[in-house]
């Protein structure tokens, strides 16, 4: 079978990694099709399996990085193609004057940025007869590496963001013990000015304690207490929505989480332009095989993808608030 994006058996596959409704039946066929491409370990056989699983891997990966659109300035471009990131330099300004005399000139300019990529890879070993007989389940290893790349990709977008904004002032960065809402609050009225209004995003840990400072209690309509409830924490404050980050345990660790619960991010809305957080994705994830092991009858799969990140411009419209509680 030729394999591309829009394969069925991609679609089928990719509907059921993201928790779609999927026929049983197509998905019970999709599954017997590659136990019978595993039962014959030959080149073209698993170079098929392979391609299925990139495509899987890079439809999950595209699904759920979605959120990134409200966080960064995106752009995804072919494979071996530069992204080019308009950052502005000065804008137009209004100014009064006798009438019919000159005004002052004010230019518009910009300068364009391009990010160099780094590959982002995972590397499963498969055993080709645990594949042949369904003892590993296809859909369970593009799972978990759309979920190792993910955290990969948000690690690195971390560490950049906190490497240029944590040695700034407010209304930049700024740290305190819990949400301490005389240091937190100017961030927040800053990001707001300059894009209407913004995004709280951070771990649950640390939005929770945003309750305590809004003034929520027992006084609240019903309905709000409801969805506190359901999301364990308020849905905005002071005209900042809260949104979440995905942030869960380390392998083996019940204490130590993926990504820093320590770190808020005050993301204003508007020109994603503006964005100071740069993501480049170069084409999609890549794939490669190698031959099956003669003593183990185990095979590897290298799944890549080329990204970029970078925090750049001349305006840092961006805060970063360190809970130094946490």
């Amino acid at each position: 079978m030729t394999i591309s994006k829009d394969s069925r058996i991609v679609e089928v596959f990719s509907k059921d990694l993201l928790k779609a409704q999927v026929e049983v039946n197509e998905l019970k066929n999709a599954n017997e099709y590659i136990k019978e491409l595993a039962s014959n370990p030959s080149p073209d056989n698993r170079y098929e399996i392979a391609q299925i699983m990139s495509y899987v891997i890079d439809e999950g990966l595209r699904q759920r990085l979605n959120y990134f659109e409200a966080l960064a300035d995106v752009k995804n471009t072919g494979l071996g193609e530069k992204a080019q990131f308009k950052v502005n330099v000065n804008g137009l300004k209004a100014m009064f004057q006798a009438k019919s005399a000159s005004t002052e000139r004010s230019k518009v300019s910009s300068k364009f940025v391009s990010l160099d990529t780094e590959e982002v890879s995972v590397r499963p070993v498969v055993n080709f007869y645990d594949l042949a007989t369904g003892k590993v389940d296809l859909i369970k290893i593009a799972e978990q590496a759309v979920f190792e790349m993910e955290m990969a990709i948000v690690k690195r977008i971390q560490d950049s963001v906190y490497a240029a904004f944590s040695a700034m002032a407010t209304p930049n960065y700024a740290t305190g013990s819990g949400i301490v809402k005389n240091t937190f609050d100017p961030i927040l009225h800053a990001m707001n000015r300059v894009g209407g209004s913004a995004s709280i995003v951070g771990d649950i840990e640390a939005l929770s304690k945003f309750t305590a400072i809004a003034g929520f209690n027992n006084n609240v309509p019903s309905a709000l207490v409801v969805e506190h409830n359901q999301n364990g924490m308020i849905g905005s404050y002071l005209g900042g929505n809260l949104m979440k980050l995905n942030n869960p345990f380390v392998p083996n660790s019940l204490t130590e989480t993926e990504l820093r619960k320590d770190l808020i991010y005050v993301i204003p809305s508007g020109d994603a332009s503006l964005r100071p957080v740069k993501v480049h994705f170069e084409g999609g994830v890549q794939t490669t095989d190698a031959p099956v092991n003669i003593n183990s009858k185990e095979v590897e799969f290298r799944f890549d993808q080329y990204v970029g990140v970078g925090a750049v411009g001349v305006r840092k419209l961006l805060g970063v608030y360190e809970d130094s509680s946490l």
